[in-house]
């Protein structure tokens, strides 16, 4: 199949799946009346929101560049704040597509190998995968209550919970956990590498761990760890102004805000342009919890998330025609 061809079938495939969540978990929302409370949203807390998106990228840039100087490298700041931008832009079309867009810019421009920069962005994703790990601990333990008194408010919910997590499942699936294990341990040992798919998997576990140790030998540990929970921090801080544009979330506290900001973070691992469906379900379900009407819930995810994608769009659109011009010399 002709390449060019392959590439638009995958965004279709790509778009059309986040359409298609997003039409099922809006397929009951009145537009209509959305339209007519737009002027009771507080507009203004948006634009601190927008601030702080911008900030987490410079962050992130950063990090990145200390990162790209363990290898040896000494990148400019502004072709890996322009890459990450590119980076996020181009996931709206495919997803993952952006790592390799940023990792081909810097390669490009700053004249560094593919490989050494395509490694610091496996170090990059378990960093992001560590404090994520971190913030959903630190969530569900201190909303552990909030979780309790709505299960105790629907019995149905306590007895399906039961259900699943029986006796019997759990043993299924310990087993099936164990089999797993040792199912990647033996791939990650090339013992089935005449299966190409599992040669993939193979590289991904490999590249992972060439990721953990490069970690282990940065030259820039705080400043990367440092850079790792502000990235998240103003994640979250973004997401949390947010809450201000709406009068029904301000009163929820910032532990409440917590808990949807990991939440949507889950929504975002779907693969849908930008967590398309998957983020506003995550977001709507979540509130629901916190006694938020549907309606309203579908009404906060439709803005926090259209000012993401819209700020990804913007950013992407202005990263793209700078970052030849900034680099016309070379």
């Amino acid at each position: 199949m002709n390449k060019k061809l392959k590439t638009a079938i995958k965004i279709i495939l790509f778009i059309g799946f986040g359409i298609a969540i997003f039409m099922l978990v809006y397929k009951d929302f009145d537009f209509k009346n959305f339209a007519s409370t737009l002027s009771d949203i507080k507009w203004g807390w948006l634009i601190p929101a927008s601030v702080i998106s911008l900030l987490s990228h410079v962050s992130r840039a950063r990090r990145w560049q200390l990162m790209l100087e363990t290898t040896g490298e000494k990148p400019r700041f502004v072709n890996t704040f322009f890459a990450v931008l590119n980076a996020y832009f181009a996931n709206l079309a495919i997803p993952r597509l952006g790592e390799v867009t940023r990792c081909a810019l810097i390669s490009r421009y700053e004249k560094h190998d593919f490989s050494k920069v395509l490694g610091t962005v496996v170090s990059e994703r378990l960093l992001d995968l560590v404090l994520v790990a971190i913030l959903t601990i630190v969530a569900f333990a201190t909303q552990a209550n909030v979780f309790g008194d709505f299960i105790a408010q629907h019995p149905e919910i306590n007895d399906n919970l039961k259900k699943i997590f029986s006796p019997l499942t759990i043993s299924i699936l310990a087993v099936l956990g164990i089999a797993g294990i040792c199912l990647l341990v033996a791939i990650a040992k090339g013992k089935l590498d005449r299966f190409k798919f599992c040669q993939k998997i193979s590289k991904f576990i490999n590249g992972f761990w060439t990721g953990i140790l490069s970690l282990k030998n940065a030259k820039h540990k705080l400043g990367i760890i440092f850079h790792s929970f502000l990235i998240w921090i103003l994640y979250f801080v973004m997401l949390y102004f947010c809450f201000f544009a709406f009068e029904e979330l301000s009163s929820l506290g910032i532990l409440a805000a917590l808990m949807l900001f990991v939440a949507g973070s889950f929504g975002m691992i779907v693969p849908s342009p930008n967590g398309m469906g998957s983020y506003h379900f995550m977001i709507i379900q979540t509130l629901i919890i916190y006694g938020i009407p549907s309606e309203t819930g579908a009404s906060f995810a439709l803005v926090a998330h259209g000012l993401q994608t819209l700020l990804i769009i913007v950013f992407g659109l202005i990263s793209t025609a700078l970052i030849p011009i900034v680099n016309k010399d070379k």
